[in-house]
Formats: structure tokens, C-alpha cells, sequence
């Protein structure tokens, strides 16, 4: 290897791993994001964020920026890019607002609501209220942890059965030991929409995401054969243009940055915001790199833009 061209490469850290329950996804993704930030020319190691010694090696290893590949909890929600702000390490991803504001679905719903974009009747509950729930929704509902992704602990619960809306909190608080979120379900097609800068926000093409089973949960999500993507998704060019406006708008109230993907459900041609996913799956499987392929952008050009944009941002 010529180890004076290593050294003047751009160093980037991948981070990866973490602590939340969507660690082995995170790992997935930390795999990937490396192989693809080698391929694009980068000087690429990373570093598991739960290991002991993570912040040592990290001041000791001076990156140039860090690529932050970490899902849900200590990862997802703010905590590591206001440390990373605190000792002044460019990262990737939105900032520590945005990301907090993203990961609770509670508030980032407020926000949307406050936007006037469309989006399911919501109702907060946290731990103390679930025994005296006075339910203000109509059934069925969508049943959530506020703060966890990758759809886990996510229960449909169809009528007002007490015992079953009950198991489904504790499901729920499973994942999030403070607060849920009940959602009306909205009959619709589900679909996503990939957002990157480059430089300004633009939407990638959207997915139709169309699962074996009613909801689309954590089986569905990563066990193959058990939902079906469809890219570009088949709507029509005035829909489609409505639904990426509704996506980029929904970025943007939360003031993201570099890429994100925004769920939706589409129902009679009016786009219904369910979340912003500030750090989505970065498998070469994943849903925001199947959106950039659609568009011929390889995975390690898409890598590589993310990369770019958080270096512009640091001046760098």
C-alpha cells in the first residue's frame, strides 16, 4: 500500500453497533457504509460505539468526519451528535434538534401538524396513563413505541378490546419505557421517499412498499419473501409530485440534513406523514439506497455524497 496516498485521503470513522435493540442492524449498516466509502476512495475505519474504549480511539484517531451509521436510542435521537458537537468532529446526518425531534414521534408529529401537512389522528400515552386510558381515536389503531424504529413493538389493534389494546402498550413500552403513540389506522398504499442533499434537499424515487400481511412490521421489514417494493412507485406524475413536496416539506419542519427517508401512506391521492427516519437502513438492501439505484446512483456514490455534504458543512 502507498501509505503517503492513504494519509491524504479523507479519513472517515463509521460508526456502528450501539446499544439500542436495532444494533445488528446498525452492524449491517456499518458494514456496508465502510465497503462502499472504500470503494469511493475514502481512508475508512470504524468503531462500535458500545466498545469501552470508543471514545478514546476516536480522539486518538483524529477522523475527518464520522459517518454515523447507529440505530435508534444513543445513536438516532441526538445523544452521540451533541457529544460529537461538544468536541467539534464533523458527523453526518441531521444535527441534534432534528434528530431528538425525529426519533420522538410524538413531537415530530406536533410539528408536522403545526405545518399543516397530513398526517393519522395521534394521541401520546406514556407508562402512568395506560391503566386510565381515555382513548379519543377511532379504531382501528396503529400502536407504537414513541421513541424506536426498524417497526419494532408496532401492534394493530382493530376494536375496542380493552385486554388487546393493553398488550399492545406493553408491547409498545417495551421498546420505550416512557411514552407510546396511538395512531388511527389509514387505509391506504404505503410508501417512502428517500431525501438527500446534494446540495439542496432533493427527493429520490419513490417506493411503494406492499407487505404480505397487513402491517408492515419488523418480519416483514427483514425477512425475505415477506413484502414486496415497487420502485418507481406506480402513481400517477400530479401524485407523485404531491407526495415528494409532502416529503420534503416534512424534512425540512425538522430542519434534517444530508438524507433521511419519510414514511408515508397515500389514501385518495393526499400523502398521510407517519415518520421521518433521520438515519434509515444503509444496506445495499436498504430502502434508501434501493431509491438511489432507481436513479443510477451506485451505493458508493451515495455514501460518498452523504460524506460530502457533512464535509461542505464543516467547511472542509
Amino acid at each position: 500500500m502507498n501509505w503517503r496516498l492513504f494519509e491524504l485521503k479523507t479519513k472517515v470513522c463509521v460508526l456502528k453497533g450501539g446499544i439500542s435493540p436495532e444494533r445488528e442492524i446498525s452492524l449491517k449498516s456499518g458494514k456496508a457504509v465502510e465497503e462502499g466509502l472504500k470503494e469511493a476512495g475514502y481512508a475508512v475505519f470504524s468503531l462500535d460505539s458500545s466498545s469501552s474504549d470508543f471514545f478514546g480511539r476516536l480522539a486518538k484517531e483524529k477522523p475527518d468526519v464520522v459517518f454515523i451509521a447507529l440505530h435508534g436510542l444513543c445513536g438516532e435521537d441526538g445523544s452521540i451528535q451533541g457529544w460529537l458537537e461538544l468536541v467539534r468532529i464533523p458527523y453526518t446526518g441531521s444535527g441534534v434538534l432534528a434528530s431528538a425531534l425525529a426519533m420522538d414521534k410524538i413531537s415530530s408529529k406536533k410539528v408536522f401538524s403545526s405545518q399543516n401537512l397530513f398526517l393519522p389522528r395521534f394521541q401520546g400515552v406514556t407508562r402512568d396513563e395506560k391503566t386510565r386510558l381515555d382513548c379519543r381515536l377511532s379504531f382501528p389503531l396503529v400502536v407504537k413505541p414513541a421513541r424506536a424504529g426498524s417497526t419494532l413493538g408496532v401492534s394493530l389493534v382493530r376494536g375496542r378490546n380493552g385486554l388487546e389494546l393493553k398488550k399492545a402498550l406493553e408491547r409498545a413500552f417495551q421498546y420505550d419505557e416512557f411514552s407510546a403513540l396511538l395512531e388511527e389506522y389509514v387505509e391506504g398504499r404505503e410508501v417512502t421517499v428517500g431525501i438527500i442533499d446534494d446540495p439542496q434537499p432533493r427527493s429520490l424515487p419513490i417506493i411503494q412498499i406492499i407487505p404480505k400481511k397487513e402491517l408492515f412490521d419488523y418480519q416483514a421489514k427483514y425477512t425475505k419473501g415477506f413484502c414486496e417494493y415497487v420502485v418507481p412507485a406506480p402513481i400517477g406524475h400530479q401524485e407523485s409530485v404531491r407526495t415528494k413536496e409532502a416529503a420534503l416539506r416534512a424534512y425540512e419542519s425538522l430542519g434534517c440534513r444530508d438524507f433521511a427517508r419519510v414514511d408515508m401512506i397515500l389514501k385518495e391521492g393526499v400523502a398521510h406523514i407517519l415518520e421521518v427516519n433521520t438515519i434509515p437502513g444503509m444496506t445495499e438492501k436498504s430502502l434508501l439506497p434501493m431509491a438511489a439505484n432507481a436513479e443510477g446512483l451506485s451505493f458508493a456514490e451515495l455514501v460518498d455524497n452523504i460524506v460530502k455534504s457533512a464535509l461542505r458543512r464543516a467547511g472542509k
